[in-house]
């Protein structure tokens, strides 16, 4: 790889290290996982509409018709945080390029999910603490009730937390929960259970560039928390970046404790 492609991976990565949501948030309480309305928004993009003025595009109405400017706004802004706030060429592209698949694919629809729940703590601590440990111990179920009793025991350390009223509590929740159910990840109309969602290997490899752009090397990548999100072990994880490595997307050797693990294909999606 010649220096100035490693210079541009460099610089991708480096972009990628700003993509968690590390503070609680009520946003959702707005929306779930609105999967219809980003599978037409990026579908609009592969087929020319500029990333830069999809936001614009939706509260215009151009792109989402048949709904209130409220709701167009609500839609847009949701959208913006979760998949244009940070590095949208990498992340809104590889949304457009996967929505070619469909609506319901699992290209879309992992790739979705991975980042709604980076860019969302309350989603990615609940899912990686409470819902991981439920999958661990064989008990599958799962109610509004679980995520408001996390939400109390969230609250009394955080301030932000503390401020929300019991109405958005339980709103917050359900969507949540909706999002999750619609993303894959938990299945049921009103008993939702939990199941292991399909992941495409491009999620892998987004989730992948993530940690290393958050400075996560060797063996403390087979071991992150953010896995879970994925239902998976760390031994799902080697068989996951073994098949990343087979596609000659990453380079990655491990024995023992001992994990070499580099990138191959550049961290960007061409559209």
């Amino acid at each position: 790889m010649s220096a100035e492609a490693l210079l541009a991976k460099e610089m991708a990565l480096e972009r990628l290290g700003a993509i968690r949501d590390t503070v609680f948030s009520s946003r959702n309480t707005a929306k779930g996982a609105v999967v219809k309305e980003l599978y037409t928004v990026f579908s609009g993009i592969r087929s020319g509409l500029p990333i830069a003025g999809a936001r614009r595009a939706i509260v215009e109405g151009r792109v989402l018709r048949k709904t209130s400017i409220a709701t167009r706004k609500s839609i847009g802004d949701l959208l913006h945080h979760r998949y244009f706030a940070v590095s949208p060429e990498w992340v809104a592209g590889s949304l457009a390029v996967a929505s070619e698949r469909g609506s319901h694919s699992p290209e879309l629809l992992s790739l979705a999910y991975l980042y709604f729940a980076l860019r969302d703590r309350l989603t990615l601590d609940f899912v990686t603490e409470a819902m991981w440990e439920r999958w661990k111990s064989g008990a599958t179920h799962v109610d509004r009730g679980d995520l408001l009793r996390f939400i109390d025991e969230r609250a009394h350390e955080t301030p932000q937390i503390k401020r929300w009223r019991d109405s958005t509590r339980i709103r917050l929740a359900s969507n949540v929960l909706s999002a999750l159910r619609d993303f894959g990840l938990l299945k049921g109309a009103r008993k939702k259970r939990i199941q292991r969602p399909l992941i495409a290997p491009e999620t892998v490899y987004h989730l992948l560039c993530v940690l290393l752009a958050e400075g996560l090397r060797g063996q403390a990548i087979l071991d992150a928390r953010d896995w879970r999100l994925l239902l998976w072990s760390p031994a799902d994880v080697t068989v996951a970046l073994a098949d990343l490595s087979q596609r000659r997307w990453i380079r990655f050797e491990s024995a023992g404790r001992t994990v070499i693990l580099e990138l191959e294909r550049h961290p960007e999606a061409p559209l």
